[in-house]
């Protein structure tokens, strides 16, 4: 058996799509996935196992200033194959090595590879401890029952909440501002682009004399649910309702639009004041999982 791991070639689309769909228009159409940063297995001229490393919205700040020593940046790790999992482990080991390649780079930058994983898979998470990686924090899974009564809300009447398109590259940058200033971070363009292309996707945002202040993204996971996701609002607005009433009315468009019976989101476990929120929407825990890191040095 002639085994060969290496990076990613275009050619290569069509036996990764038979690995994992998602894998595969990621590494086609999303910008973010850099053929540096993605490995496969080939046995005899065939990819049968691949892995990548996926930059966060924190590695924007790579090759900008903006963040204080202490500032992390932080890539996905993901792998996956059919039954192959020794040639899994062997892809691991090279992202590791490319991590350790980028860091170089970057030397006076905090760097740090992640994995999610459910909190019922000890066997990941116990490989991960063996490979240098601790747990840094948990999301909690969420789900809203759309079937049930929705609340109600009042806001000043000079803001507008509707569906946004954004359809053009100067909407995309506000967007993407608006997140900055309300989030510390954004997306990248391309990691905007690639969602947007997605399944069932749009954006309910509300706008103060057209400045967007509050947002909900939603995307389709399955002919039932839709995710509500990318939550964020203006320092300026919060605590002023603005945020319960965006994503009430992400909520009712979801139901009324796409017929959906459901919405779920994640959440970061410490972050009280959002869990407090989605609570007193109707969100209903469902699933925990962890997130497991490992600094690069």
């Amino acid at each position: 058996m002639n085994v060969n791991i290496r990076n990613y070639y275009a050619k290569d689309a069509q036996d990764i799509a038979e690995i994992n769909f998602l894998f595969n228009l990621a590494y086609q159409y999303n910008g973010d996935y850099k053929p540096e940063n993605i490995f496969c297995a080939e046995i005899d001229n065939r990819v049968v196992a691949t892995g990548y490393l996926e930059p966060t919205e924190s590695c924007e700040y790579l090759d900008k200033e903006g963040k204080d020593s202490n500032y992390v940046h932080r890539f996905i790790l993901e792998t996956d194959s059919h039954g192959y999992e020794q040639l899994e482990q062997e892809i691991f080991e090279r992202i590791l090595d490319r991590a350790t390649q980028i860091k170089k780079s970057y030397p006076h930058k905090k760097i740090q590879i992640s994995h999610a994983c459910e909190h019922t898979d000890l066997e990941s998470i116990d490989f991960l401890f063996s490979k240098g990686f601790y747990h840094s924090l948990n999301y909690f899974i969420m789900k809203r029952d759309l079937t049930l009564p929705m609340p109600e809300y009042s806001l000043n009447h000079e803001i507008e909440i509707k569906r946004w398109a954004m359809g053009t590259e100067a909407e995309k940058e506000l967007y993407l501002q608006a997140e900055e200033d309300s989030s510390g971070e954004s997306w990248s363009k391309a990691r905007l682009n690639w969602f947007m292309a997605g399944s069932e996707w749009d954006t309910i945002t509300a706008f103060h004399h057209g400045k967007p202040i509050s947002s909900c993204m939603t995307w389709g996971i399955s002919s039932d649910r839709s995710a509500t996701e990318q939550i964020f609002t203006h320092p300026d607005w919060r605590r002023k309702g603005v945020a319960r009433a965006t994503i009430i009315e992400t909520m009712r468009f979801l139901r009324d639009e796409k017929q959906k019976n459901e919405a779920t989101l994640g959440v970061v476990g410490s972050n009280q004041a959002a869990i407090r929120l989605y609570k007193s929407l109707g969100y209903e825990l469902i699933d925990i999982h962890l997130l497991m890191v490992k600094d690069i040095v």
